[in-house]
């Protein structure tokens, strides 16, 4: 077992439970330490915005066949003894200012007069039927990099991070192939990665993917980055494309104030939403909260586009895009001033599905996408905690 101190969880898969009359919320029940049970993620105790438990929650059998990569990593999961993978493994990637213990996040709390979500995304898979030893998470962001999310952008030494994860995954589990799940920073993080490595490393780095799936990721910029600026010292995360550097930049939307960014623009070999018509091999997916994202549709964001910010453009290998945004608009005036602000901070997530919810709300989807060959709303059959509507770009 992994030598990270924590409780231990028995998953067992859903179906069993409805078999035996017990509830589906009760599918993770939680063991004290020296039950014999196996070791998978556990988040500990839940105060949003984080998991309280330890950062590395490797398997040992995992840390011995990738000693460098789990060494060098913050924080992660993943891994089981005496295990063989029945399914391509899936590759966690968390978003700006997270890490991946929080995966394992608990609901917090319902969306109108929908029933709560009843488990974690890494519970939902667990209930699927997945095993440790096909389910993997990275922690890509330093301990300061978490504290600091407007300084951080995207940069090879992060692709490097991530590359050199799946490949331990690959290794340690035998298949040629993962299933990346990303959310928001993580999302252009992961695709810039492989975009990254077909120009440096020698080959595809997509082929190492078999489905990937963006959770309100930054495909087309920020909208609010155009208010704060392409080169703004204490924005990083808002700048363009490093004149200097073509593999770094932010989340500034391309050609806005005369800022390049091949990133977030419409063509061309690095745009993130056209994407997916350069690699017809893969399978690609969105979850988004529309207007209802809170990171996408800030207060000073007053582009009528920014609902679209997550969405890729349409490709036959683009199975499914769907909006589960919901409860409060973003930017919606409030008259709560006691954080400061007169608008409504957390939009979406405050009493409905936002940028956060979106991805800690949406296991039962994203089981559905990496499990079946669904495709739009059919990947929305098992999904009960909100409205979930298929989208297209405009």
């Amino acid at each position: 077992m992994s030598s990270a101190l924590r409780s231990k969880k028995i998953i067992i898969p859903a179906a069993v439970l409805a078999v035996g009359g017990v509830g589906v919320g009760a599918a993770a029940l939680t063991m004290q330490e020296g039950v014999a049970a196996e070791t998978v993620l556990d988040c500990g105790t839940f105060n949003f915005p984080k998991c309280s438990n330890s950062d590395k929650q490797f398997d040992d059998s995992f840390v011995e066949s990738a000693p460098a990569v789990t060494e060098r990593a913050v924080g992660g999961f993943g891994g089981q003894a005496d295990c063989t993978p029945e399914r391509t493994p899936v590759v966690f990637v968390h978003g700006n200012a997270d890490r991946a213990t929080n995966w394992d996040s608990d609901i917090t709390g319902p969306v109108g007069d929908r029933p709560v979500a009843p488990l974690s995304v890494y519970d939902e898979f667990r209930a699927a039927g997945y095993s440790g030893c096909e389910l993997f998470g990275l922690t890509y962001l330093s301990e300061a990099d978490q504290k600091v999310p407007q300084d951080n952008y995207h940069e090879p030494d992060g692709y490097a991070e991530i590359l050199d994860f799946v490949d331990a995954v690959r290794d340690y589990t035998g298949s040629e192939q993962v299933n990346i799940v990303s959310h928001s920073f993580g999302v252009s993080m992961s695709m810039a990665a492989m975009t990254w490595d077909a120009e440096t490393r020698g080959g595809d780095g997509w082929h190492r993917v078999e489905r990937f799936v963006n959770i309100a990721g930054g495909l087309r910029g920020l909208g609010s980055c155009r208010v704060v600026g392409y080169a703004n010292p204490i924005a990083k995360t808002c700048g363009s494309q490093n004149v200097f550097g073509e593999y770094v930049f932010g989340f500034h939307p391309d050609g806005a104030g005369y800022a390049n960014n091949d990133w977030t623009g419409a063509e061309g070999p690095r745009s993130l939403r056209s994407m997916p018509a350069l690699h017809p091999e893969v399978a690609f997916y969105t979850i988004s909260a529309g207007a209802y994202d809170q990171v996408h549709c800030t207060p000073n964001d007053r582009f009528e586009d920014c609902a679209q910010g997550a969405l890729f453009e349409p490709s036959d290998n683009v199975r499914a895009q769907i909006d589960v945004g919901t409860g409060t608009p973003a930017a919606h005036i409030d008259n709560d001033l006691a954080d400061g602000a007169i608008f409504n901070m957390a939009a979406g997530d405050l009493d409905g599905v936002g940028h956060f919810k979106a991805k800690n709300n949406t296991g039962r989807i994203l089981v559905e996408m990496l499990g079946t060959e669904c495709r739009q709303a059919e990947c929305t059959a098992t999904y009960e905690s909100g409205p979930a509507v298929p989208v297209a770009p405009l």
